[in-house]
């Protein structure tokens, strides 16, 4: 009888333990950030199988983040923009720069971070405009980013990594630079068809990725040295190529920015765009138009271009320019 009486009062302890310990399980838990990677020298091709025989199922350039499932010495399986399979190992960079950025959403509205890089990703939290975050991995489309001891992944269009936060790339560059080539015309010039030539936002391969390129496309030299090209491409875009991915040709062109027009949208999903006294996300607002206004654009920056709306020069996110 006693023994029966005791394993009854075992059985309750043990089931009140079990309860004791469901109940420190916390309400919601955090999955852990995969291991991510970016793609660097050129576009890389994503294959069906680790062999370079297999079927190519997308091509993805430089400063593309992937997210890692398999790692290996020769290959590793890796997932990008929903699509899963094979990249070569040594064209994807894992290193981290831990640089600071600012959310800049310009609608009040806070900035998603994400468990996986894609609008997709479950959302772990968000953070408001302003607020300083560090980047682990700077991608042209998301960064992996790290804040209050979280680890997630942000769309880089939203973030601004310029000290003053204008990121206007029509200054004069670097001290060094010389105008010697300013006036040549140059041509993309990549060792192979299918690589593509990055338009960064500073003479330094580490610096933001404005756009990318391929072969043919023209190019009118700024000022440069042996090593950086300050360019402004066909498309108006301007930023720094490496020389060395450019044709020089004898063909001379215009370096001023030909005004041109453009439309006010808003990546946001607001109905209206801020119109800055100066380039900033802290400037005076001369005051708000109506997303579809059409605008013409004397300077194309990076994160800010100078415009002109009604007779009033001003500024406007490059972000925010169709």
């Amino acid at each position: 009888m006693k023994n029966k009486q005791l394993q009854s009062l075992t059985r309750r302890a043990l089931g009140t333990a079990a309860v004791a310990s469901l109940c420190l399980v916390p309400a919601f838990s955090q999955a852990e950030t995969a291991e991510s990677a970016l793609v660097v020298g050129g576009a890389l091709n994503l294959r069906q199988t680790a062999s370079l025989e297999a079927k190519v199922l997308g091509q993805y350039p430089t400063g593309t983040l992937v997210e890692i499932e398999e790692k290996g010495d020769e290959w590793c399986k890796v997932t990008v923009n929903g699509k899963s399979g094979y990249m070569m190992t040594r064209y994807l960079s894992q290193s981290e720069k831990n640089l600071t950025a600012t959310v800049r959403t310009n609608t009040g509205i806070g900035l998603n971070m994400r468990e996986e890089p894609s609008l997709s990703g479950t959302i772990i939290t968000s953070y408001k405009p302003g607020t300083k975050i560090t980047v682990l991995q700077k991608g042209i489309s998301w960064c992996r980013v790290q804040m209050d001891g979280r680890e997630g992944f942000m769309s880089t269009a939203y973030l601004n990594f310029g000290g003053s936060g204008s990121g206007s790339s029509s200054g004069s560059g670097s001290s060094s630079e010389s105008t010697a080539m300013a006036g040549k015309v140059a041509v993309v010039n990549n060792p192979k068809s299918t690589q593509v030539l990055n338009l960064r936002s500073s003479a330094s391969l580490s610096a933001h990725v404005v756009d990318y390129y391929r072969n043919g496309v023209k190019v009118t030299i700024l000022s440069g040295n042996n090593t950086w090209y300050r360019v402004q491409v066909e498309d108006g875009k301007v930023g720094y190529m490496m020389a060395k991915y450019l044709k020089v040709t004898d063909e001379t062109g215009s370096t001023t920015q030909v005004p041109h027009t453009a439309k006010l949208i808003n990546i946001n999903g607001g109905s209206v765009v801020n119109f800055r006294k100066e380039p900033g996300m802290n400037t005076t607002v001369i005051r708000t138009y109506p997303v579809g206004t059409e605008v013409t654009v004397l300077e194309t920056g990076v994160n800010w271009s100078k415009v002109e709306i009604d007779g009033v020069t001003g500024y406007v996110s490059s972000y925010f320019l169709k």
